[in-house]
């Protein structure tokens, strides 16, 4: 990364800012799968589903029916399903852009291609996942002005406060997520009133470095469970905190 894109990204985590107040006495998980791999639609989403609660689903539409990764892709059918059974489905970029490396100009042609292709389907979509999690004050700025939120990954439980133009995300990934620190993470959202979202990609028993086992994702919906939490998609998570005490 050059000088001029660190100064950038720096830039970005201060300004475009748009607050939400974490002001809620209770905590908030939000489960998000990015790329949206087939098995994340079938078995991620029943499991959701189990526990009476829903996912956000953040969609490239040029991986749709196609291989990334050695999974299979969503299908336009499982995205109408998904959002038919109360789930959200978010833009990722049609080409799964690297937005800190992209013109404006580049971002909105991509993004316009990504919601031609949800309107074609009768998809509705408000929010924004950064692929890669990479940002630069540009894309931010350029996304505010397109989405309602968007989402960053960076880590950790969002106490007090949410930026919605970069909003971080816990990953949630099989044989690199420590248990201890999973439970410790659920706990501190849940006693802070705090607001955790993760993400994964594929639910699979045997999951790539970016996904997730179903006996993991069961375990953190397990363990949001037990300490309270509100279990809710991003763009509800978010009615949430903004709804009048």
């Amino acid at each position: 990364m050059s000088l001029a894109q660190r100064l950038s990204r720096f830039a970005a985590r201060h300004i475009g800012c748009r607050w939400l107040p974490l002001n809620k006495a209770r905590g908030v998980v939000s489960f998000s799968f990015d790329d949206v791999p087939a098995s994340a639609c079938h078995q991620g989403a029943m499991l959701l589903e189990r526990y009476q609660a829903r996912g956000t689903f953040y969609v490239c539409g040029g991986l749709t029916d196609g291989i990334e990764q050695n999974q299979v892709c969503h299908s336009a059918e499982d995205l109408q399903r998904l959002q038919e059974n109360g789930h959200e489905v978010g833009c990722h970029t049609y080409s799964h852009t690297n937005c800190a490396n992209a013109s404006n100009d580049m971002l909105t042609a991509d993004w316009e291609k990504n919601q031609a292709f949800f309107k074609q389907h009768n998809i509705a979509d408000c929010g924004f996942a950064f692929p890669f999690g990479a940002y630069d004050l540009g894309s931010k700025l350029a996304a505010n002005k397109r989405f309602s939120y968007n989402r960053i990954t960076g880590g950790g439980t969002q106490i007090g406060r949410a930026d919605l133009s970069a909003l971080r995300a816990q990953s949630l990934y099989s044989g690199r997520t420590n248990m201890d620190a999973l439970v410790a993470l659920i706990a501190h959202t849940a006693s802070q009133g705090g607001w955790l979202i993760l993400y994964s990609h594929e639910v699979s028993e045997t999951p790539g470095p970016w996904g997730t086992t179903p006996e993991l994702l069961e375990t953190a919906l397990q363990l949001a469970t037990q300490e309270g939490c509100q279990v809710l998609p991003v763009h509800r998570a978010i009615d949430f905190f903004l709804a009048p005490l």
